[in-house]
């Protein structure tokens, strides 16, 4: 019996690493989505974050805006200062059309640096259904 507990931890001890090393090297991708602008400063910082403890396996960072919120995304006094610290963490800001749509909001005048998808919730749950890691806020 105890040659057999021996085996055991031996083989697991000697594959496990292996198999961790393994899920490691897979790209770590993440998504939030928000409604709250303000929110946006902390979690270009917390991706910043994310990408130093990832390193090389850092993937994307997905931020989709969703709700009142994107009355503000055509507002350069707001934006200027969130879409600098996004694009130097490596933050991809996205536009629910679904909530332009709803609050009166022209797509065309949203910044070009973000991209926009009709529904971000859909969106977000295709993101997830991909393996990224998914916060709402």
């Amino acid at each position: 019996m105890k040659k057999l507990i021996l085996a055991v931890a031996l083989t697991f001890g000697l594959f496990a690493p292996q198999a961790l090393s393994a899920q490691s090297e897979d790209p770590q991708n993440y998504f939030v989505l928000n409604r709250n602008l303000q929110q946006l400063k902390a979690i270009s910082l917390a991706a910043g974050d994310l990408a130093e403890m990832d390193g090389e396996h850092f993937g994307e960072f997905n931020v989709v805006i969703c709700g009142k919120a994107v009355k503000d995304l055509v507002n350069p006094e707001i934006m200027d200062p969130i879409l600098k610290l996004a694009e130097e963490k490596g933050v991809q800001l996205v536009a629910c059309g679904f909530s332009l749509k709803k609050f009166g909001v022209d797509p065309s005048a949203i910044p070009a640096q973000m991209t926009k998808v009709d529904n971000g919730i859909l969106y977000g749950f295709t993101l997830q259904k991909k393996g990224y890691y998914s916060i709402t806020l």
